[in-house]
């Protein structure tokens, strides 16, 4: 008699980093990630989706396949795919994305980037894409009538 064969199901792999957690460094992850504390550094996870919780609180260059926000980040982003700034969400520093959907109620600030491929080092940061934080401090976005 064999024994029974079953298959296990794993959901996708994701890393929290609880609302007690304050994290100053590097990280590096190779599973999505959910901040619900605060993060002062660098984060890379190129092929992972990173969703900053609405306690969350990050501070910190972002490299990421995604970025969602609902709580707080300042600093400069880089997302592979989308950057969505949720209601409530405040969001000050440098976006550059190959796309971005700000919800009605969502904050930002600062330089946004929709180009899909990153400028050369020796052209300017602006592009006829950017949107230059002087110009516009909050954005919100108009629901489709």
């Amino acid at each position: 008699m064999s024994a029974p064969s079953f298959a296990v199901q794993t959901p996708a792999a994701k890393a929290v980093l609880g609302k007690s957690v304050v994290f100053k460094g590097q990280i590096e992850s190779r599973e999505d990630l959910i901040i619900e504390g605060e993060v002062e550094g660098t984060i890379e996870m190129m092929e992972h989706r990173l969703t900053i919780a609405p306690t969350g609180e990050v501070k910190a260059a972002v490299f990421a396949r995604e970025l969602e926000v609902l709580g707080s980040i300042e600093g400069k982003v880089e997302a592979v795919d989308k950057v969505y700034i949720r209601k409530g969400a405040r969001f000050i520093g440098d976006v550059h994305s190959a796309g971005i959907i700000i919800e009605d109620g969502g904050f930002i600030t600062g330089n946004i980037d929709l180009s899909r491929q990153p400028e050369p080092a020796s052209m300017p940061a602006r592009s006829d894409a950017a949107l230059n934080g002087s110009d516009i401090q909050a954005i919100h976005a108009r629901p489709a009538m």
